[in-house]
């Protein structure tokens, strides 16, 4: 299995019609991508050795981000109503856990949510409350627990599976904030670039990147050091996601993903796919990264391979 190089010529193989406005995409260990389709209020499953669409399940309102976790199942948070979505291994939502809002309809992008395993614990960003909030997702059914983490404004979650540390975005800040999750507080805030929103980690090389939407840039830290460098990358990326070699992938609002080659911190591939893309996802067993274009209503499966 190889990532995207200078030689090969990574290509969309497959474009694939979910439901209107997906954005958020998460690959499980059984070959499967859950897609939010944000303005249907429904869940796309995709089988992805055949690049079909398996599953359309109902979940909450305005679906804006998706997690699994092996063992405990899929975890849908629905922006438009302030809940999460616990979905078990055969898709059915065993819990509909609140975690609160302000009166009134939410704008866009207001609930994210991501899986830590080892922990049994799933960490919500609330954007609206200002807080990161915490689900056990070991207990049956999941619960919300009492303790979150006040946060101003966070909008994309991750965690460092090594660490258990959680990385969350900040747009309105142009910072990370980075959570200690013994103490659940904050304990580094990390200028990065103008209005960041899509983050991920690279486990192996221990590094973060984040999308800067409101520049043409990336910000790589070293979660060692918490240093930070900025790749240019073209206009306003949205979506970031890592391959299992430490290849970066971007959305952009032009129709185009670009991947970063780590090792020369610069584009070696642009590749068209659907419209508005924002969301995205490495899908291992395939070799692909899969896309939501939430212009279009598709998912753009591209093998890096070249197919």
């Amino acid at each position: 299995m190889t990532s995207a190089s200078s030689t090969e010529k990574p290509r969309v193989v497959a474009t694939i019609g979910v439901g209107a406005k997906p954005v958020g995409v998460a690959v499980d260990v059984h070959d499967q991508v859950f897609v939010t389709n944000s303005g249907a209020d429904t869940l796309s499953v995709i089988n992805s050795a055949t690049n079909t669409v398996n599953a359309t399940l109902n979940v909450g309102v305005r679906p804006e981000s998706v997690a699994t976790d092996p063992q405990f199942g899929v975890y849908v948070a629905n922006g438009g109503n302030f809940t999460v979505s616990a979905l078990d291994k055969f898709h059915t939502i065993v819990a509909t856990i609140v975690v609160e809002g302000p009166p009134g309809p939410p704008p866009p992008d207001m609930l994210r949510v991501a899986v830590d395993h080892l922990m049994g614990r799933a960490y919500v960003a609330n954007r609206a409350l200002h807080r990161v909030s915490i689900i056990s997702i070991s207990s049956n059914p999941p619960v919300l627990f009492p303790d979150f983490t006040e946060v101003e404004g966070p909008l994309e979650v991750v965690i460092d599976p090594v660490s258990h540390r959680v990385f969350v975005t900040q747009p309105d800040h142009n910072e990370i904030s980075v959570i200690d999750t013994t103490t659940q507080q904050v304990i580094n805030s990390i200028p990065v670039g103008l209005h960041p929103t899509g983050i991920a980690i690279d486990p192996q090389k221990q590094r973060v990147y984040v999308a800067n939407s409101g520049f043409k840039t990336v910000s790589v830290i070293d979660m060692t050091t918490l240093g930070v460098a900025e790749i240019d990358v073209g206009p306003s990326p949205t979506g970031v996601a890592v391959d299992s070699h430490g290849a970066v992938y971007l959305t952009h609002p032009d129709g185009l993903v670009r991947v970063i080659d780590p090792a020369s911190a610069s584009v070696i591939a642009t590749i068209p796919v659907g419209s508005q893309p924002q969301g995205l996802a490495f899908e291992p067993h395939s070799n692909r990264v899969y896309v939501a274009n939430r212009g279009d209503g598709t998912v753009s499966a591209i093998d890096l391979a070249g197919g």
